[in-house]
């Protein structure tokens, strides 16, 4: 899993850390989170890592400026990320909508309307990532659907083949795992297994290929299906 970079880009150490706390109780995938703590702006822009940041904090008052100047600049240097504003301030600036702010969070809105924030930031994160919860002997894991090349079916849960030939065993079934990805790009040419179609280096009508990860046999009575989907995929 892709780990998660989180900047908080604020000047009061209490609310740095309080924020933190809310952050790792929120976030479904603990050790997979990465964050990074900036005083004021020029601290952010030294930082050779802020343009892989997933997801910014951002007081809009730094000791340095004003926070909607700095995150300007930081959204001409990463459109993706999901830029946050935590302040005092009783509404939004108009700058603010021309940044693309996910969250406006009000530090004086009370410990439960912050944590809902904070929330729905994460949350958002895990949806664009395109991330789905599996259940193994361990416990839970989130993994990116674009890197499942396959799953398999076994005696006790399904097999999921991903790329760079990572294998995981979880314990949910085939037909619900199907259920969940399948509008994702996935076609079952087989009982056995379901295929992501965008690893599909080569098809006939008995078998597919999947680059380094092999071939997969296709039952004749899911091939006429299996033709359907590829084609709906492809064009």
């Amino acid at each position: 899993m892709k780990v998660c970079r989180i900047g908080i880009c604020e000047d009061d150490e209490d609310y740095r850390t309080y924020l933190t706390k809310i952050i790792h109780s929120c976030m479904p995938m603990g050790k997979w989170v990465r964050i990074f703590f900036y005083g004021d702006g020029r601290s952010l822009f030294s930082a050779p890592g802020r343009r892989e940041l997933d997801i910014l904090f951002m007081d809009v008052q730094l000791p340095d400026g004003d926070g909607n100047v700095f995150a300007e600049r930081f959204r001409r240097e990463n459109s993706r990320a999901l830029i946050n504003f935590c302040t005092n301030r009783g509404t939004p600036a108009t700058e603010t909508f021309k940044i693309n702010i996910f969250r406006y969070i009000r530090k004086d809105g009370g410990k439960e309307q912050v944590e809902r924030q904070v929330a729905e930031v994460l949350e958002e994160y895990i949806r664009r990532r395109q991330y789905a919860k599996f259940h193994t002997g361990q416990g839970r894991v989130y993994l990116e659907v674009p890197e499942i090349i396959y799953c398999e079916k076994q005696k006790r849960g399904t097999r999921i083949h991903l790329t760079g030939g990572r294998e995981i065993l979880v314990s949910e079934h085939l037909s619900d795992i199907y259920g969940r990805v399948g509008a994702s790009g996935f076609a079952c040419p087989h009982a056995s297994y379901i295929v992501n179609m965008e690893h599909i280096t080569g098809v006939n009508k008995k078998v597919i290929r999947l680059g380094d990860a092999g071939e997969l046999g296709i039952a004749p009575r899911k091939w006429k299906q299996f033709q359907e989907d590829f084609k709906r995929f492809i064009e």
